[in-house]
């Protein structure tokens, strides 16, 4: 891995994140598939503790063992990203999920103001957070400062980055192709 390594630009990695995200999604609806029985063998409702528990594995499961295997999930792949510590080695197992829990709490930020916006169209879902607006502004504030950051940041680090002591990087593209189809 090279010292020399580009900084990934926002735009790449919010799209390399699209393509994991509807990975995770898919991921996701197998495991509520699977947790009905459960909920059902322990009269357990919807949302409860074990099917979140659930879902925070399986997701952690899913970007672990693409961080610390090459360092690339299907969606960096696509995008030529490399996800790395900042000296160049892969993630460990520990750092991958301190970086999860943060990552999963900046997309949490990022998509507050978008959830506020849904309930704010459901009446009943309204009179449940009556201060969701407060929430959402803050949110923004939040994520409108770690961009700025990141853009000020010669790594482009977002805040699970900073965290967990990572970077994203952009690889090069192959100089090469009829090569790596030689190979083959």
């Amino acid at each position: 891995m090279s010292e020399l390594a580009l900084p990934a630009p926002l735009w790449r990695r919010f799209a390399a994140s699209i393509y994991d995200g509807l990975l995770l999604v898919g991921l996701w609806m197998v495991t509520l598939l699977l947790s009905l029985p459960l909920n059902k063998l322990f009269d357990l409702g919807p949302g409860n503790a074990l099917t979140r528990a659930m879902l925070f594995a399986v997701g952690f499961g899913f970007f672990a063992w693409f961080w610390t295997r090459g360092g690339q999930t299907l969606g960096m792949r696509a995008w030529r990203l490399q996800l790395r510590r900042e000296h160049g080695e892969l993630l460990r197992l520990p750092i991958a999920a301190v970086r999860y829990v943060a990552m999963m709490i900046w997309w949490g930020l990022v998509l507050t103001p978008l959830a506020v916006r849904m309930i704010d169209r459901i009446p009943k879902l309204a009179v449940l957070a009556p201060n969701a607006d407060v929430v959402a502004v803050l949110a923004l504030i939040v994520v409108v400062l770690a961009l700025i950051a990141c853009r000020l940041d010669g790594r482009r680090r977002l805040p699970h980055d900073w965290i967990a002591g990572s970077e994203v990087v952009l690889l090069p593209a192959n100089p090469f192709p009829a090569e790596k189809k030689r190979r083959k």
